[in-house]
């Protein structure tokens, strides 16, 4: 019934949006379930007015006239769904998404105005009660419908939850309710019977002021939605958060997000270390913006700003040749390297550091990478190394691990001091060698 009062709301407040590679199937399965609900409305409504006009039920008359504004409202949203697909244009940039909000709110002034009229009418019936003229007619139309209307809402909700559809969830609640108000109708119909015709204006009130509510929170929303206000403030949580676990993201400040139509759209400013190259610096906001849409799917496009800055922590690791803390030296070779020593970096220096055994030093084949492998999983941010095999190299740099030149033999806590000072330089690229450490597998070092 009521696709366009409740449905609007999963554009606009529910789940927000869609994105534009599901969004035409989204739309085709929902348009069949919305067809099922049209014609059972459009059916029921005209059974409803027919016998509300014969019977002289307030109350079943209003039901009907409810269902039509459900019906004018469906057609209505759906002419500016196929509006809003339009593909944008020179003048239109962002697409035309925002005719269904346009067309929304319209169509809740018009719920309004009916449902205030409707309202008037029960209110005066109240006043003045008139007995229905065959009760047990308005109740076997009223009853007929309480089933259908609760086999309707099952379909409908089972089809919102296969395809992650809010709109049709909130539909399936919306014939829930107007079940629940057929009972209204139906046990007013019996109060008439009763001798009570007074509870056929209550029950004819109570059906308009949900109505007016509907109409009246149609066009809150959709006011709402032309002012880009936010609605969820826990997406931009979560879309931050997405943000700031990428390596080398320092900060993420500055997230927005706008609605148009079924689509997200949204912009987000990263900080990361001014020294970062700029190619990148580039290939990390492209991975900021596929973190982030592979988190939050409802974001369609992410617009990220990189400025400099600096991270407040980090983990550093440094390849060393024996156990020995902060005193330890830096090991000459990245792969065959005895120990690594990982040092949790805050803003007053080291704070915590612990050393691993190397576990690559058994691998025959591929000990770069294992090493590389061994460093991801120890979550670190930056290495500081002397020399670095080119495919380790940029596995590292692809991962947005900050890799630094420092020279073998050099004492690990003054390399941290320099590091936390920024004096070191950044590695400008790998041995040359990339089967160098394979070669000297035989002659490595006693731990």
């Amino acid at each position: 019934m009521k696709w366009l009062c409740h449905g609007f709301s999963f554009y606009v407040a529910d789940i927000g949006c869609l994105t534009m590679e599901s969004d035409a199937g989204i739309f085709e399965r929902g348009e069949k379930v919305a067809k099922l609900g049209f014609a059972a409305v459009a059916f029921m409504g005209a059974v409803k007015g027919l016998v509300g006009w014969y019977s002289g039920s307030v109350s079943l008359l209003a039901q009907a006239v409810d269902s039509l504004t459900d019906l004018i409202s469906l057609v209505a949203v759906f002419a500016g769904m196929r509006l809003s697909r339009r593909p944008p244009s020179e003048r239109f940039p962002y697409g035309y998404y925002r005719a269904e909000t346009l067309v929304a709110l319209a169509i809740s002034v018009v719920i309004l105005f009916t449902g205030v009229g409707m309202l008037l009418e029960s209110w005066s019936r109240m006043r003045s009660p008139v007995p229905v003229s065959d009760p047990l007619l308005v109740a076997l139309a009223a009853g007929l419908s309480v089933p259908a209307l609760f086999a309707l809402s099952g379909y409908t909700e089972r089809a919102g939850e296969e395809m992650n559809s809010q709109a049709l969830t909130s539909q399936a609640a919306d014939f829930k309710a107007d079940m629940y108000s057929s009972v209204v109708v139906l046990a007013a119909a019996g109060a008439s019977w009763l001798g009570y015709p007074f509870l056929e204006g209550v029950a004819g009130a109570v059906i308009s002021v949900l109505v007016v509510r509907v109409g009246a929170s149609m066009a809150w929303q959709g006011l709402l939605f032309l002012m880009d206000a936010v609605e969820d403030p826990d997406k931009l949580l979560e879309v931050k958060r997405l943000a700031e676990e990428v390596r080398s993201v320092a900060e993420a400040t500055e997230v927005r997000l706008r609605r148009s139509g079924p689509f997200c759209f949204g912009e987000i400013t990263i900080k990361v270390d001014q020294r970062l190259p700029v190619e990148q610096a580039h290939r990390l906001s492209h991975e900021v913006e596929r973190r982030v849409k592979g988190g939050v799917p409802s974001i369609e496009s992410l617009v990220v700003h990189v400025e400099p800055g600096e991270r407040s922590r980090h983990k550093v690791a440094i390849p060393t040749d024996i156990d020995g803390g902060l005193g330890a030296t830096v090991s000459l070779h990245f792969g065959i390297a005895p120990f690594f020593i990982f040092v949790e970096v805050g803003e007053e220096g080291a704070e915590r550091w612990y050393t691993r055994r190397n576990p690559a030093l058994g691998v025959e084949k591929g000990r770069g990478k294992a090493v590389t492998d061994f460093l991801m999983e120890e979550e670190v941010t930056t290495l500081l190394s002397d020399e670095v095999g080119d495919g380790p190299f940029h596995i590292l740099r692809d991962s947005f691990v900050e890799v630094y030149k420092v020279a073998g033999g050099s004492v690990v806590g003054e390399l941290i001091y320099n590091f936390t000072e920024g004096t070191l330089p950044l590695h400008e690229g790998g041995s040359g060698q990339p089967g160098k450490e394979e070669e000297v597998s035989n002659k490595l070092p006693e731990a």
